[in-house]
């Protein structure tokens, strides 16, 4: 339980260390990040306007994009390389509400950090665990491989663990991706 709660709280120093790094990076895109937001807004509410826009075909877009990072993450997760990816994705996670917070607070001014909020926040419910699903395991096999040395070892112990885990996490990305999708389109 020590090493859930610490990789809890490191998961938040490294969200909010890239948060930060987002926030400059779009202070100091000035004029260029700002036009860039406007355009984004403008293009996706006419976009949203218009008859033709198919909200089948755009969930299953972000069906496939959400499932393929998921599965990559899962994949990572089984390697050496889990832990720096799974600080990738949370260091990624991280910088691009930071950007879309700034950027959105310098188009719109307060209306900015409104328009972040909504725009992320029905599917972030949803991600947020699914995230720290996938760290937690993540570090839960590096562990394990550091002790034992041997997969097929870890196969034989955690596999249906794994396989419950796995199902955890596919019914904690659909309702994300449904509200990403219908409720929230932005």
């Amino acid at each position: 339980m020590e090493n859930k709660n610490r990789f809890v709280q490191m998961a938040v120093v490294v969200f909010a260390g890239f948060l930060v790094a987002g926030t400059l990076a779009a202070n100091l895109s000035g004029k260029y990040g700002q036009d860039g937001w406007r355009l984004y807004f403008t293009q996706m509410g006419e976009a949203l306007k218009q008859d033709g826009f198919a909200r089948e075909s755009y969930f299953f877009y972000v069906l496939r994009l959400r499932l393929l990072e998921a599965a990559a993450l899962w994949l990572l997760s089984m390697t050496a390389f889990g832990a720096v990816s799974l600080w990738a994705a949370l260091g990624w996670l991280g910088f691009t509400c930071g950007v879309r917070i700034s950027l959105g607070t310098m188009v719109f001014g307060r209306r900015g950090i409104l328009y972040f909020l909504c725009s992320i926040l029905p599917q972030a419910v949803f991600y947020i665990p699914a995230i720290l699903l996938l760290g937690i395991r993540g570090f839960q096999v590096c562990s394990f491989m550091r002790r034992q040395r041997s997969f097929s070892q870890y196969r034989r112990i955690r596999m249906g663990r794994d396989l419950l885990l796995l199902i955890i996490l596919l019914l904690c990305l659909l309702p994300g991706i449904i509200c990403e999708c219908y409720i929230n389109p932005l």
